[in-house]
């Protein structure tokens, strides 16, 4: 079954969604999305995996149904600052039947089923109060706590990473920003049980992986090494897997212990990390580009190459037993995570640069539907512009295709 289900025109939507945010969002019936299954951190978990393993409401069933719900505008411009990002909306996570998202230096948090707003807290600059830290690029909520990663403004080359927490049910502050070591950047950020991991890399900071605690932001370890590769962080197997260089500055992969840093293996060369399985202690695959432009699967713990991806590019999402990525001219593929078996191809008609699975189906960043076990389209959801932003979780899909404006699909209804 293929449906288009396009959105009402872009002018339209903008205009209805600031409607609904200067008036407290109270539009639009509060539906039962079915049981949780949150999305709760930008790409799901820690492994960057982007496979929501526990949605049942939005399935390969029932996504024929899906329609748009409503759209959430982003607040007001703040002031401009140099290096900084203006009247946009990040790193969207559905979880506790709450939405949260960064939108234009702000961290907000919506009721998903009327678009209200509940409270926002605007992300100051703790070096320099007078810019506001808008470049936040990733979001994760657990333990009652929202914890954000973000950059300064203060440098386009050699900006000062930031984490920071506050309390998901009220907004208040829980522990303020924690500068990243070495005033390094920070690009990825990923939270493994009570450990949040990051990492950045500027020209003029050079490349810092860090570790702090969830409960207070303290730091636990970090390593800061000369500019050698980009900020990509993936907790796997309780092993945080970032980018290092030799004392020769050679590039490098690394595997070290997320409580103490210990170093568990490394491979040199110029590997390109792409996503995990699964985060905690389960993790059992890390994919990443080799040296010589493959796509392999590597043993978390030891770092051994388990098997090839043929003609995979990009890989988009892993979930329990497929692994999807583009392939050339293919398009796109899924792969078995066991043997690393090609299961299907499919040419959407684009390449896409973000993807998301849940509930057995794979969303393409164009708005294009596939059943997870088949390849086929089973709906079209937006036909305008990619999301640059995108999450399925508690029976509902964030989309940002927009810079200034949040959408939701769902169930009608929900």
């Amino acid at each position: 079954m293929h449906i288009s289900l396009g959105r009402a025109s872009a002018a339209t939507s903008l205009g209805a969604v600031l409607v609904l945010a200067l008036s407290g969002g109270a539009g639009g019936a509060a539906g039962a999305t079915g049981p949780s299954s949150p999305w709760g951190k930008t790409d799901y978990n820690a492994a960057q995996s982007r496979a929501n393993l526990t949605e049942q409401t939005l399935t390969a069933t029932t996504v024929g149904r899906v329609r748009y719900l409503r759209g959430i505008a982003s607040p007001l411009s703040l002031p401009s600052q140099q290096g900084c990002n203006r009247n946009t909306i990040v790193a969207p996570v559905l979880t506790g039947g709450s939405l949260y998202a960064v939108t234009n230096g702000r961290l907000s948090k919506y009721n998903p089923a009327t678009g209200g707003l509940i409270w926002r807290r605007i992300l100051l600059d703790p070096i320099d109060k007078e810019s506001f830290v808008l470049d936040a690029n990733s979001l994760a909520v657990a333990g009652g706590l929202v914890v954000v990663g973000d950059v300064g403004c203060d440098s386009v080359s050699d900006p000062n990473g930031f984490i920071q927490a506050f309390s998901a049910s009220t907004g208040g502050r829980v522990w303020s920003p924690q500068i990243t070591p070495g005033n390094g950047a920070l690009d990825q950020m990923g939270l493994s049980g009570s450990y949040v991991a990051a990492a950045g890399t500027s020209p003029g900071g050079g490349q810092v992986v860090s570790v702090h605690q969830l409960a207070t932001g303290s730091l636990v370890w970090f390593r800061s090494t000369d500019e050698c590769a980009p900020g990509t962080v993936l907790v796997v197997a309780q092993l945080v897997i970032s980018y290092g260089c030799t004392q020769s500055l050679t590039a490098r992969v690394t595997a070290r212990n997320i409580a103490t840093g210990a170093l568990a293996w490394s491979k040199t060369g110029n590997w390109v990390l792409q996503r995990g399985d699964i985060g905690g202690t389960a993790g059992h695959h890390v994919y990443a580009t080799n040296p010589s432009g493959t796509v392999v699967s590597l043993d978390p713990l030891t770092g051994t190459t388990q098997y090839s991806l043929a003609s995979a590019a990009d890989v988009l999402a892993v979930d329990a037993t497929r692994a999807y990525a583009t392939c050339g001219s293919l398009g796109v593929c899924a792969y078995s995570t066991a043997t690393g078996a090609r299961l299907w191809s499919t040419q959407p008609g684009f390449i896409p640069a973000l993807a998301a699975e849940a509930g057995g189906v794979l969303y393409l960043d164009q708005g294009r539907a596939l059943s997870a076990a088949t390849g086929k389209t089973v709906a079209d959801l937006w036909t305008f512009n990619p999301a640059s932003a995108l999450a399925v979780g508690d029976g509902r899909i964030a989309v940002v295709t927009d810079p200034r404006v949040l959408d939701l699909y769902g169930l009608p209804g929900s």
